[in-house]
């Protein structure tokens, strides 16, 4: 084996997290998530269990990508669970877009010429308008997991987006390894049973139930 694949076979998950960690593109949430992460004396042992389980399906998972992977979902989970309140916010803004797209296609009350671009900006509008609803509306589809309804906490969104995805790449449902992620990401006092993992990951496509309001001690011991 090249010298430089050696070296990269036995670098440990801690060591790309810590390298990771030192992008400037990062913002603070993301630099605390990865610190735990650094923290966690489970780290390597959750990241062994993945890269093994994804080599048994032949397929290659590279560290840097997971860590990537893991950051954004705890974005998207965080911006899904928490968009109620931004709804009357966007809704008005949405409105304010419609408004001046109705504008935009009136003609000038004294036949004068119009903004030559006047068709096309009223239509990016329309399109900025619906955009803006639709991230606030009180359930929402997120693709290839769940529906998520106003009272699915970010956790658990997190726990269902994360579980599809290393189903997909390993082929097997890595529960106790998506319950540390979740705990990691999200901070969390508690361990998180496998049960609510389970359950996150059980409301798959298709499906029209929502995630509950989880923060019941019955999915946390």
């Amino acid at each position: 084996m090249p010298k430089v694949l050696t070296v990269a076979a036995r670098e440990s998950f801690k060591a790309v997290l810590r390298e990771y960690k030192k992008s400037s593109a990062l913002g603070s949430d993301d630099r605390a998530q990865l610190q735990r992460w650094i923290n966690d004396d489970r780290a390597e042992q959750v990241w062994n269990k993945i890269q093994c389980t994804a080599r048994n399906k032949n397929a290659w998972l590279p560290r840097r990508y997971l860590i990537t992977e893991i950051l954004a979902a705890r974005r998207v989970a965080i911006a899904t669970g928490h968009r109620g309140k931004l709804r009357e916010r966007y809704r008005n803004a949405a409105a304010e877009m419609k408004q001046i797209a109705k504008f935009l296609r009136k003609p000038h009350p004294y036949g004068m010429p119009g903004y030559p671009q006047s068709a096309k900006l009223a239509q990016m509008l329309d399109h900025a308008a619906s955009y803006f609803r639709k991230e606030v509306e009180p359930s929402r589809n997120v693709p290839g997991v769940l529906k998520f309804s106003r009272k699915a906490q970010p956790h658990m969104i997190f726990m269902s987006m994360v579980s599809t995805d290393l189903k997909g790449i390993t082929g097997r449902w890595l529960d106790e390894e998506v319950a540390v992620l979740a705990e990691i990401a999200f901070d969390w006092p508690d361990v998180i049973d496998l049960e609510a993992v389970r359950w996150a990951r059980r409301q798959g496509p298709g499906r029209k139930k929502a995630v509950p309001d989880s923060s019941s001690s019955d999915l946390i011991t």
